[in-house]
């Protein structure tokens, strides 16, 4: 995962032109919401750049006045979805660089200019460091850091090279609190997640690709800031909640909710980064990592044992790659 020389090279490319100036993050699904911490990132980071994610289709169709020359679009796709062609198609005729972050080739790898691989997150043997979420999450540091000397770079490229080892023992210390999620949720027809800041991708993840499409469980994902202002009024002893307690500047945010669901809420499912180990992280860049350590626990514990619980395997599909849409 060296995205570092094709930082350069894109820089480089457009110093005579004005330089780099904006970023935009591009995909659709799971690797839409993977984005999120790199657009988290700069968005907060970033004094001079302006950043965006979209999800390829609206991209196409509504294509942002911002895309040009001056600006970057990274995408991904696992096979080269076709809206996410699309998008990369629109962005280079617009003048962007374009990144393409990808498991097997494809024609999106073809029509962007650039091209990074990445490790399936379902797979044991991926290393972290190495899905879509953590390379589109470097490739925004190491543009801060090569555009505007982002101050704890050192910091994160160290985050980079733990973050695996923290996860499998993340791994070992979820697998009985997802057993148990598993076995009390195996029959419930709605599962909230409630997740925010830094954390929001991957509660929309859980419940978009994990909850809804691979076990056909209805999930309205609910911004931890915003449960106080109208999803409350849905919680009861009966439903069952995920909540994703962040570490980072918005862990606050978060205690306040949960708060909250302990007093009105008897179905509670938390998973708390600062338990899963995060912290082992610099509290310079801890908040950026929450994404990596959350999603590749959800994806390859909580869903796993839900999938075994009711005996639904997760590569069930009604729709996905059956029937034309």
């Amino acid at each position: 995962m060296d995205v570092q020389p094709i930082v350069k090279e894109i820089l480089d490319s457009r110093k005579e032109k004005g330089g780099i100036k904006r970023v935009y993050f591009v995909a659709c699904g799971g690797s839409y919401a993977g984005f999120y911490p790199a657009f988290y990132l700069i968005e907060h980071e970033s004094p001079n750049l302006v950043t965006g994610i979209y999800t390829s289709n609206e991209f196409v169709h509504a294509l942002p006045k911002g895309v040009d020359q001056n600006s970057i679009v990274v995408l991904c796709s696992m096979r080269g979805t076709p809206e996410t062609t699309e998008a990369a198609k629109a962005a280079r005729n617009a003048g962007a660089a374009t990144v393409a972050l990808y498991v097997q080739e494809s024609e999106l790898t073809t029509v962007s200019e650039y091209a990074i691989q990445y490790e399936s997150i379902a797979l044991d043997e991926s290393k972290v460091e190495n899905v879509n979420s953590s390379i589109g999450l470097m490739f925004a540091f190491e543009l801060l850091y090569q555009l505007e000397g982002y101050s704890h770079y050192a910091d994160a490229v160290q985050g980079m090279k733990i973050i695996d080892k923290i996860y499998r023992q993340a791994y070992e210390y979820a697998l009985p609190k997802a057993e148990i999620f598993a076995e009390q949720c195996k029959d419930d027809k709605v599962i909230y997640v409630i997740g925010g800041g830094p954390s929001m991708g991957s509660a929309y993840i859980f419940s978009i690709c994990n909850l809804m499409e691979m076990q056909w469980i209805h999930s309205p994902t609910v911004n931890s800031g915003e449960l106080l202002h109208g999803p409350f009024e849905a919680v009861d002893k009966n439903l069952a909640i995920v909540v994703l307690m962040s570490e980072g500047r918005t862990r606050p945010v978060d205690e306040r909710s949960l708060k909250f669901l302990k007093n009105y809420g008897e179905r509670l499912f938390l998973l708390d980064a600062k338990e899963l180990g995060l912290n082992q992280i610099n509290d310079s860049v801890v908040e950026y990592f929450n994404h990596l350590i959350f999603s590749s626990i959800l994806n390859n514990v909580y869903l796993r044992k839900l999938s075994d619980a009711k005996q639904h395997p997760w590569t069930n599909r009604r729709y996905m790659w059956k029937v034309e849409y």
